[in-house]
């Protein structure tokens, strides 16, 4: 059996017709190009070059043995290449489900930073509900989910990786009355428009226990799912609401018609990767992650 560095500089040989050719294109000493076809030789119990000069001459034996590794010396390549690749987290898929507040945030820019040295992975998204997000975790539809939230529902099935935190905040139009405020709180919100969030949501919980504890009642006017829609009544000048920093950062900005102020009590919140304890993380999943915790810890 000839080996895949056998072939490679004896394909080497043929091409430059000399050792000193092929010994500067596989960067290795002319001896050892020399004492490699010997030995190949050796092993094949016939000639495969007439010597003239500083020449080697291919006989007919070593002109079919040529054409026929072609096929072999590229896949060893290709395989050598793949190799690599994996080595460098530059080659496979990974798939991913997140809660809104983690996929339409944060996920997008860390997604763009992870890919755009590794052309060969290919990315499966998902946006789905928490709840969901586990679902799909557990029954191995993706290799990791992304929530806020999770430590009070995770079993030993699951492993946790944290991500980095963030805080509720409160979203408010631009020119809307408590806009001055430094910090708003829900004594501050009592008469104004209030857009919550229901209790699917799992931040809902989390303002109704502020409200809670500064003994305001939690009288919303209208009431949605998703921290983004709540944000997109707020820019629609609809009232104001109070939901992850995430979100919000994601909506207010340059051209933006609404404003984040710190709420009052502080509510803070975790983000989390979540993957099943029985299936480790691939390279390239792990690597994704680290992306995205890299991603939080700059926003």
């Amino acid at each position: 059996m000839l080996s895949a560095r056998q072939i490679e500089i004896f394909r080497a040989v043929m091409r430059h017709q000399t050792t000193v050719g092929a010994a500067r294109d596989l960067h290795v000493s002319q001896p050892a190009v020399s004492n490699a076809i010997r030995h190949l030789e050796d092993q094949l119990g016939f000639p495969l070059f007439d010597r003239t000069g500083n020449r080697l001459v291919a006989r007919e034996e070593a002109k079919l043995l040529y054409r026929e590794s072609e096929g072999i010396f590229l896949l060893s390549r290709a395989l050598n290449q793949t190799v690599e690749d994996l080595k460098a987290d530059r080659r496979g898929h990974v798939r991913v489900v997140a809660t809104p507040q983690l996929g339409h945030t944060v996920l997008p820019a860390a997604l763009q930073d992870f890919l755009k040295d590794r052309p060969k992975v290919k990315a499966y998204m998902d946006i789905n509900q928490s709840f969901n997000v586990l679902e799909s975790v557990e029954t191995a539809a993706c290799d990791f989910g992304l929530a806020i939230g999770l430590e009070e529902e995770l079993t030993h099935t699951f492993e946790m990786i944290p991500l980095g935190g963030a805080e509720m905040v409160c979203l408010l139009p631009v020119g809307h009355p408590l806009a001055n405020l430094a910090r708003i709180g829900p004594r501050d919100m009592v008469g104004h428009t209030l857009i919550g969030l229901d209790i699917r949501s799992r931040l809902g919980p989390l303002v109704r226990a502020a409200f809670r504890q500064e003994a305001v009642p939690y009288a919303t006017d209208i009431e949605v799912r998703f921290s983004e829609t709540a944000c997109r009544f707020v820019e629609a000048g609809v009232g104001l609401t109070v939901v992850d920093s995430l979100t919000a950062r994601g909506m207010a900005g340059g051209g933006s018609k609404s404003l984040i102020r710190p709420f009052d009590p502080p509510t803070k919140i975790s983000a989390s990767a979540v993957h099943l304890r029985s299936r480790p993380l691939s390279r390239v999943a792990s690597r994704l992650i680290d992306c995205i915790r890299n991603q939080m810890a700059d926003g």
